[in-house]
């Protein structure tokens, strides 16, 4: 199902939903029979029965509890004699002769009236001479709605299957699941159609729509079958649908070979008023009218739906709280069909979905769900969220990339293979994993599956040691988990000065630190973690090069760039760390707290950018810094602290502020390193210095640079390689020094000064 809410209100029912898990247990129904007349679109009302086989899974059971809201029950046979029966709110109890282990009764419930629909989405509806069902509710819980047109078991885990004998109106038709069978006209000019689903489904998934239909027919020559395709629209959407259909065949085909073989009758779908959102109901899609539009732009959606006939239709998520088994799948899904369809040479259309879809889920995942959850338990108020849908799509991207395609589609395929028809839980569906394909995936689940959050890594230390071998420690931290992550594959990239790029792929990180050892064929200038995006962590990284002065946008990563001076072409690499900066324990003295969400990286390559860095200040309730204004301190309180790399110490630093008081721009030096905003004492500040504070020149230099600062207010001067490691110190005596570089090697280095410890100013330089 797509879904296309925000927010979402729920009643939980937890006598109800407890007793539900206990019925699977002792009662199974093997098969449905649902013989009903859809007639009256005045007075909105459908009448006929039910035929339940129930079979018994304990013995002496002498009581059936079946779902049905609203409607009224005329009467219930069981085995063809009258029955004794209560229907109490959507709790239908039926009494029938004691049953055995494995014996079978035939249930039969006669009822009538105007059926029930969720009061957000979901449930029986008549719209504009059509009537429909949609399988599941968003507010109402449970969520699985089929007790809002038939009595039934109605679980997830309760699968049986259908038949269907729907009496309408001479000039309607009736659409169901499975295969048309028959259809009839009877003495009165209204119309009997009979449709069989031989396959077995839950409640959820049952699907009907009324009205006047007309069927667009082709074949799809699948793995194992030629496979009949209808699609069912109004006359004035019928038109529409080749168009938007365009691509229906091709992305079968992709399904079948990457996930196995299409195991259902039909490719159905049918197109109905419902505003927003659709329903995979197996065989029979339900689509909103707009959605078929003639164009291309719902595409998403029908594939989307289409998926579920692998995920969610085949093998069903165990408990709503897995929902991500069915939804993560298919919202990834999306991703595929930009891969199959829209790649190209210049285009990678499937990264820019993933990203996309990442930067939204870190941005609102926690606000829009209420919380961070575990993707095997989210609450039921929040099964239809962005925890099941996107999260769930980013999830499977990143497991992806742990298995490799090859692994990762053959292991999906055999997974499906194996639970056909059946329900599967998260701890299941990553043994089974496992086994197939020879991966030990349980750390995997462990880390992104069984604890809620997002895991994040940065590069703490990069330091030459000989023969080209440099030590790389890498700083794993978490957004909202329960622990760190172990063995977790990321690929480590080094940039050289000349903007060349040498890669490492899956380097195996665990706990808290990690270091490696690797040789690299260059000097180089910074790393990148994840360069290509494969892990659904905390970080967003942006990277750019830059060849003229102007603004530059790093919108994602929540800064700006104004470069003012460049003399080459300049590569520049910004991360936004959705965790905790690593804060000085105590905090010294004057200080309160360090922001506890967010923090930023930047590195640079080539040429030297002058300019300032522009990062936003965003406090709002649900933003990144309402954690800094939550004990009443105010923007007097604000500072932004800097240091050139993971090792060094944090300093304040001169900035501006601009905007409204809950959504700011803070301007700062155009300088490497990491950044982030702390709440401290008001006479805890920084030298302002009016004007420009420092100088150098020539910029680049060969063998001596000149520095102009005002001695007045600066004492020490200190000279830093790119690597954060100290070069040279000296006292300031005259307003301008020159400094030698005949013994520094080529680069990018930083001169800091300071005035009775702390520092007032700090510039790059490059040695050529």
């Amino acid at each position: 199902m797509v879904r296309k809410i925000t927010i979402i209100f729920s009643i939980v029912f937890f006598w109800m939903t407890g007793f539900a898990q206990q019925r699977t247990d002792s009662v199974h129904v093997a098969h449905y029979d649902i013989n009903l007349s859809v007639l009256d679109f005045t007075n909105n009302t459908i009448d006929g029965h039910t035929d339940i086989t129930v079979v018994s899974k304990v013995s002496n059971l002498t009581q059936l509890r079946l779902d049905l809201m609203v409607l009224t029950v005329d009467s219930v046979t069981v085995n063809q004699n009258p029955a004794t029966f209560s229907h109490v709110g959507e709790a239908l109890f039926v009494n029938v002769p004691a049953m055995q282990s494995g014996d079978t009764a035939l249930v039969r419930v006669y009822y009538h009236g105007s059926p029930a629909h969720d009061g957000y989405f979901g449930g029986f509806y008549f719209n504009g001479g059509y009537a429909y069902n949609v399988g599941v509710a968003l507010s109402d819980i449970p969520h699985s709605y089929g007790r809002c047109w038939y009595p039934c078991l109605d679980e997830f885990t309760d699968k049986s299957s259908y038949s269907f004998h729907i009496r309408t109106l001479g000039n309607h038709k009736a659409i169901c699941n499975g295969l048309l069978t028959d259809s009839l006209t009877l003495a009165d000019n209204t119309r009997l159609w009979t449709w069989q689903l031989d396959e077995i489904i839950p409640a959820y998934l049952v699907s009907m729509a009324v009205g006047n239909y007309l069927c667009y027919a082709d074949t799809f020559h699948g793995m194992e079958a030629t496979i009949p395709i209808n699609i069912y629209a109004s006359p004035q959407v019928y038109p529409n649908i080749e168009a938007s259909f365009a691509h229906l065949k091709n992305i079968l085909r992709n399904y079948e070979s990457h996930f196995g073989p299409y195991r259902w009758p039909r490719v159905g779908y049918v197109c109905v008023g419902m505003t927003g959102g659709a329903m995979e109901h197996a065989t029979n899609i339900a689509l909103p009218n707009a959605a078929v539009n003639g164009s291309l732009s719902y595409e998403g959606t029908i594939m989307h739906e289409l998926f579920h006939h692998w995920f969610g239709d085949l093998i069903t998520c165990e408990r709503p709280e897995e929902m991500w088994i069915n939804e993560g799948f298919a919202d990834y899904s999306e991703a595929l069909v930009q891969e199959w369809l829209y790649n190209t040479e210049t285009t990678d259309a499937y990264a820019e979905h993933i990203r996309d879809e990442h930067i939204t889920t870190l941005q609102n995942l926690a606000k829009q769900d209420d919380g961070l959850y575990a993707l095997d338990n989210v609450p039921q108020n929040q099964t239809y969220g962005m925890h099941s849908y996107q999260k769930g799509g980013q999830v499977i991207h990143t497991l992806r990339y742990y298995m490799g395609d090859s692994l990762f589609f053959s292991g999906l395929s055999q997974l499906l293979n194996h639970f056909a028809y059946q329900n599967v839980n998260s701890e299941q569906f990553f043994t089974y994993l496992s086994q197939v394909s020879g991966m030990n995936l349980m750390n995997f689940y462990e880390d992104w599956i069984h604890q809620p959050g997002f895991l994040d890594f940065d590069v703490e230390k990069l330091q030459s040691l000989s023969c080209g071998i440099y030590l790389v420690q890498i700083r794993q931290k978490g957004y909202g988990t329960e622990h760190l992550g172990t063995q977790v594959p990321i690929d480590v990239t080094f940039v050289s000065e000349e903007m060349e790029f040498y890669t490492y792929t899956q380097q195996m990180v665990s706990g808290d630190s990690t270091e490696l050892l690797l040789v690299v064929p260059f000097r180089p200038a910074f790393v990148i973690l994840d360069r290509s995006e494969k892990l659904s962590d905390a970080t967003i990284g942006v990277t750019k090069k830059v060849s003229a002065p102007g603004s530059v946008s790093f919108q994602d990563a929540y800064c700006n760039a104004q470069i003012d001076q460049l003399s080459d072409t300049s590569l520049i690499h910004v991360e936004h760390h959705y965790v905790a900066p690593t804060a000085p324990n105590p905090l010294p003295e004057g200080y309160y707290q360090f922001s506890g969400t967010h923090y930023w990286t930047v590195n640079y390559a080539g040429a030297v950018p002058q300019g300032s860095w522009k990062f936003r200040l965003v406090r709002a309730n649900g933003q990144p810094d309402a954690d800094l204004f939550a004990n009443g301190y105010t923007l007097e309180n604000l500072k932004l602290m800097y240091r050139p790399d993971g090792q060094s110490a944090w300093t304040p630093v001169a900035y501006t502020r601009t905007g409204s008081p809950y959504n700011s721009t803070i301007t700062t030096d155009l300088l490497p390193g990491q950044y982030c905003y702390a709440m401290a004492e008001e006479d805890v500040s920084v030298n302002t210095f009016e004007g420009t504070p420092l100088k150098l020149f020539p910029n680049p230099a060969k063998d001596q640079i000149t520095l102009c600062s005002d001695i007045t207010k600066v004492d020490k001067a200190v000279v830093f390689d790119s690597l954060g490691n100290k070069i040279k110190s000296f006292k300031l005596h005259t307003n301008t020094h020159a400094i030698d570089l005949t013994n520094l090697s080529s680069g990018n280095y930083i001169i800091v000064l300071y005035r009775k410890g702390k520092t007032v100013a700090r510039s790059m330089f490059v040695k050529s």
